[in-house]
């Protein structure tokens, strides 16, 4: 079962299940989703007003996404604009708004970082920002998104808009997507570490939830630049990653004696 917290309807519509004129929005029902970052208990659609997507149906779309476009992981280096990766790990999720701007909030944000998988390796963050639109609970506000932050709101509701009409690509060059307002790709790169930065100061791990999905790359910082690395994505979908199932007492003390004893 997939607890969702986020989902493209658009993106689920045009670029996996290749329907064109039905609007999709995921099966009816209620969502538990655990204390944190997220907290609330949500209904998923409803069958009188929306063309229903079954758990089947995602599961098809999914193994279509895996198979035309092999997504990678954030540990793969230099990811390019319209790649999808697959993500698992601990995420913090807000909403918010332009720095100018006033309530309600319109941008969802969720953040994460996953570890370095050797010691000369840096880190690697995650943000992904999408419209609130496609939220599927009810999250915690985080305010104005900061100063200098204007061309990436825009950015975010222009990529809503392109979903919104079938164009999912993504230029290559991400100053492309506002071409009437383009910035140098060290400013456009600031102000996504800048968003960043605070959330994942002010939203540490401890106060986090396992999550993972899919998203489509918009811009891959590398390191040559930054200390560490930040991917920035738009993504199709987030869910509540399921808990592994704890271990009975007793397993845990047979296999502490299976350790312990000599050989």
């Amino acid at each position: 079962m997939y607890d969702l917290v986020y989902l493209s309807e658009q993106k689920l519509n045009a670029c996996l299940l290749g329907a064109t004129d039905t609007r999709l929005s995921f099966l009816s029902g209620s969502l538990q989703v655990p204390a944190g970052p997220v907290t609330a208990q949500v209904n998923l659609g409803s069958p009188a007003t929306s063309t229903l997507v079954t758990e089947a149906a995602l599961d098809r779309a999914v193994k279509r996404l895996v198979q035309h476009h092999a997504p990678s992981t954030l540990s793969a280096p230099d990811l390019r604009p319209n790649q999808w990766i697959a993500f698992d790990l601990d995420m913090a999720l807000k909403t918010a708004h332009e720095d100018s701007g006033t309530v309600p909030d319109d941008v969802v944000l969720l953040v994460g970082t996953a570890p370095a998988l050797a010691p000369a390796v840096a880190d690697t963050g995650l943000l992904l920002c999408g419209s609130v639109q496609h939220l599927r609970v009810h999250a915690q506000s985080a305010g104005r998104l900061g100063s200098g932050t204007s061309w990436m709101h825009e950015m975010i509701a222009e990529i809503a808009r392109r979903d919104a009409h079938g164009v999912g690509v993504i230029p290559e060059f991400l100053t492309e997507i506002l071409p009437d307002r383009r910035r140098p790709v060290d400013s456009i790169e600031g102000a996504c570490f800048g968003v960043y930065s605070w959330m994942s100061r002010d939203y540490p791990p401890p106060s986090r939830n396992r999550m993972r999905g899919y998203a489509k790359v918009l811009v891959d910082t590398g390191t040559q630049t930054y200390v560490h690395r930040l991917v920035v994505a738009t993504p199709l979908y987030v869910e509540i990653a399921p808990q592994s199932p704890a271990r009975p007492s007793w397993w845990r003390r047979r296999n502490a004696r299976r350790r312990i004893s000599p050989t």
